[in-house]
């Protein structure tokens, strides 16, 4: 074991659901609507061990936890390791533990520096659980009837730490579920720009609604891709360019929040919605890919101003109507000496893509060359 592992602490089984979720050894009474950094006490030896936040209640919530199981296990540890100049996008495979189907309305996710994406799924039928392959779902045989297919989305992450947010009164009665023994499979792209072994490793609390909530409708997610196209016509070095991109919106909703993803290439990312009517409404904007932006649209959210500068966002509800169309556009320079495809590369790939959540639509999803 290295030196600095000497005096680890070794995580202890979670509450259920979550399969490998670290118990924190102290505090165990904090207040959940606080950033929970630095609440473990934990002590490993390796950088941000602040990362680690302490589990929920089990009336309140269940924490799910991709990282060592014990700090002392060299091959444990091992799998986590990323070394200096490394950068890996990996899916990790687990099953959750929940006998009954969960019905969930906030979260926060807490990963360690390195943390570039966390895409969490579920899955059906079954795959190899507490390891790491290139591909989520890897391993299913695409021929067999039976094999595993993905079934949904559980609560991930664009950047290292994403806080939880209130929920308005206009979406008290909006909910997720999680299927009971979840396949869960997450996509993981960590980078280490450092001179120190790092671990690729986080937490995410998962609460439920309170007591006595009556959960109606299910956000549906906003999943659109853009540059899919550059892995067969690379962005050439020396281009400075705005891609744009769209996807149909279909029902009657609100856009619950967005954020956006690209790469250090990116000097500036925006979302507007195009009516039916033809005009269209700028809603988003982000101009730093190392901190992506998060903006909730809701009736107890002021979003900061636009500016030249900083990311910005309207205030208030986003109604969408059948008809109307998500846009979205990125405005990349090539100052590199490569071609930039889309890829996970942080500094030699691009992209251009929005995730988010609506309620009263259908999912918007788009992949978009």
């Amino acid at each position: 074991m290295p030196a600095q592992m000497a005096q680890a602490a070794v995580p202890t089984p979670p509450a259920q659901p979550g399969e490998t979720a670290a118990a924190p050894t102290a505090p165990t009474e904090v207040d959940h609507t606080k950033d929970l950094r630095g609440t473990c006490n934990l002590n490993t030896g390796f950088p941000d061990d602040k990362a680690c936040i302490v589990a929920p209640k089990p009336s309140e919530g269940f924490q799910i936890h991709v990282g060592p199981t014990n700090y002392d296990d060299r091959a444990e540890v091992a799998k986590f390791v990323i070394k200096p100049g490394e950068e890996k996008t990996e899916c990790y495979t687990l099953r959750l533990e929940n006998e009954q189907e969960l019905t969930y309305q906030t979260h926060t996710l807490s990963g360690r520096a390195g943390t570039h994406h966390i895409i969490n799924s579920s899955w059906t039928g079954d795959l190899p659980t507490g390891m790491f392959a290139v591909g989520c779902g890897a391993g299913a045989n695409p021929l067999d009837a039976n094999a595993p297919t993905q079934t949904g989305s559980l609560p991930g992450a664009s950047k290292a730490y994403m806080p939880r947010t209130p929920v308005a009164p206009e979406f008290a009665d909006v909910g997720r579920t999680i299927p009971a023994k979840a396949l869960m499979t997450s996509d993981m792209h960590y980078y280490n720009f450092t001179d120190k072994d790092i671990l690729r490793e986080y937490w995410v609390n998962v609460y439920f609604p309170p007591e006595g909530a009556e959960i109606k409708r299910t956000a549906q997610g906003i999943v659109a891709f853009g540059g899919l196209g550059w892995n067969f016509e690379p962005i050439q070095p020396g281009t400075d360019m705005v891609y744009k991109y769209e996807c149909p919106i279909v029902g009657n909703g609100h856009v619950m929040n967005l954020l956006g993803h690209y790469h250090i290439h990116g000097k500036r990312f925006g979302v507007s919605i195009k009516r039916a009517s033809g005009m269209s409404e700028k809603v988003f904007e982000m101009y730093d890919p190392y901190d992506p932006a998060v903006f909730d649209y809701n009736s107890i959210t002021t979003n900061p101003a636009f500016s030249a500068q900083a990311a910005g966002a309207t205030s208030g509800m986003l109604p969408v109507s059948d008809g109307d169309v998500l846009q979205w556009e990125c405005h990349i320079i090539n100052d590199s000496m490569m071609p930039l495809g889309y890829t996970n590369e942080v500094k030699t790939g691009e992209m251009c893509n929005t995730w988010g959540f609506t309620v009263g639509t259908e999912p918007v999803q788009c992949g978009i060359p």
